[in-house]
């Protein structure tokens, strides 16, 4: 289940790597779950950067999270 999530990340055609080996199908996990984590930690720093300006945590969060994605 999060093999399949990190491939979706990855952007790779899933009815083509489902023919390939496992190597090849575990090279594009670990491109999907850079990408994944690249956007989660841009997300948090958003959320820290809109924090220091609002001062409020809700509205951080809120802004952060659509400014990381």
């Amino acid at each position: 289940m999060l093999k399949r999530f990190f491939l979706i990340c990855s952007g790779a055609d899933l009815p083509l790597l489902d023919e390939c080996s496992n190597g090849e199908q575990n090279k594009y996990v670990g491109i999907g779950a850079t990408i994944f984590f690249t956007a989660f930690m841009a997300a948090i720093a958003g959320s820290y950067a809109l924090y220091t300006v609002f001062e409020n945590i809700y509205t951080s969060i809120i802004f952060g999270i659509i400014w990381g994605y």
